[in-house]
């Protein structure tokens, strides 16, 4: 009995013996781990001096509003008055045309001039019936006061009547057309007559077309030359027909013209169409511009997004994100003394670029951090950096 009591002391004595020799073994490993976490976090440490002397800042991650997005293409494009197609009211010679596409003109500015002897018999023919209808009118006064008086016939009143208006239609018909050839009529009726009219500018703006040299023949109606004016340009954009219950009128758009690269430009929708095109299945949207741009011009291709549903999401500097190599991140601040900074490299999904600010996707940030925003690139352009951890 009394060697049955010891073998069990014995045992109890060595159960405790060998949780005692354990449980700090256990203790080891879990701070070693802890310590290897750590030792794996991208820590950057940078001094005070370096700090200034990079003109960094500190900023932090906030919550910024994004926009879902209508993708559109179209082009510059201004209203009908400001578009001209200058042509001749008759057939003619092109004379004294100085003007090559691109050239500036005013309204009223003299741009050809156009002859026919055609010109000539008009105008004779003007003087005729300015003559006739002196005539007319006087008879007409004469035959009317007789009328008056019982003393001519209804028969040649009516008569006289008849020749009358008809010599009125003739001689405005003849005057309009003296106008439509921006010839003078007073100095038709003092006898400066020619063979010449002259073709003005109806609006002012650009030569945008060029149909005729000197000497060409142009008929009635034939086109001479194009006039736009770039004044009040704005988008002619094509929304496909399964997005334009997304469009309304009065939202942003943010928009691109090829050649102009690396410049965005903001309009808002003024019109939307009625009317499918059954070709393209598209509808047309009408925008403005919110700025004017001297470079643009009428039938520039543009590559536009209409910014609709409101949604909030993760938002920092565009000169807090910090590219190297296939890495995108920003340095989050976690420790500052009066000696050092320092950071932790976070890793970003970069959602998208928005004028200065970054919409961004990350698991590790929230609203409220504070990060580096501002001269994180000289840690990557070959200066003297920070230190890693």
């Amino acid at each position: 009995m009394k060697t049955l009591r010891i073998a069990i002391l014995l045992s109890i004595l060595t159960g405790l013996s060998i949780s005692c020799q354990e449980k700090p073994k256990q203790q080891v490993t879990e701070t070693n781990n802890e310590q290897q976490d750590n030792d794996h976090k991208d820590i950057i440490v940078i001094s005070k001096k370096q700090f200034k002397a990079n003109d960094m800042t500190i900023g932090q991650v906030v919550i910024d509003t994004f926009y879902q997005k209508v993708t559109a293409q179209g082009v510059l494009d201004v209203p009908p008055s400001n578009k001209a197609v200058v042509s001749s009211f008759l057939p003619g010679k092109v004379k004294n045309i100085k003007l090559i596409v691109g050239d500036k003109v005013r309204k009223g500015q003299l741009l050809a001039q156009i002859s026919d002897p055609e010109y000539l018999k008009i105008q004779q023919d003007y003087i005729q019936a300015k003559e006739n209808l002196d005539y007319q009118k006087q008879e007409y006064n004469r035959q009317k006061e007789l009328a008056k008086e019982g003393i001519t016939s209804q028969k040649k009143w009516q008569e006289t009547q008849r020749q009358y208006r008809s010599a009125k239609a003739r001689y405005y018909g003849l005057l309009e057309q003296l106008k439509m050839l921006r010839i003078n009529p007073k100095n038709v009726e003092n006898g400066i007559l020619s063979a010449t009219t002259n073709i003005y500018a109806p609006i002012s703006g650009y030569i945008s077309n060029l149909y005729v040299t000197e000497g060409s023949a142009v008929g009635e109606q034939d086109k001479i030359m194009e006039i736009i004016n770039n004044d009040h340009i704005h988008l002619e954009l094509q929304v496909f027909e399964k997005n334009i219950m997304k469009i309304k009128k009065g939202q942003k758009i943010i928009y691109k013209v090829p050649g102009l690269e690396g410049q965005t430009y903001k309009g808002y929708v003024k019109l939307i169409g009625r009317e499918i095109n059954p070709d393209t299945r598209s509808i047309l949207v009408h925008a403005h511009l919110e700025e004017p741009h001297p470079k643009f011009i009428a039938g520039l291709y543009v590559e536009a997004k209409i910014l609709t549903e409101q949604f909030p999401g993760l938002s920092v500097p565009d000169t807090a994100i910090i590219k190297d190599s296939d890495e995108v991140y920003v340095l989050k601040l976690i420790k500052m003394d009066n000696e050092d900074y320092e950071f932790e490299k976070v890793p970003v999904k970069i959602v998208e670029e928005n004028a200065q600010k970054i919409h961004i996707d990350s698991k590790t940030l929230s609203k409220g951090d504070k990060i580096l925003s501002k001269g994180g690139f000289f840690l990557i352009g070959g200066g003297e950096g920070g230190h890693e951890h």
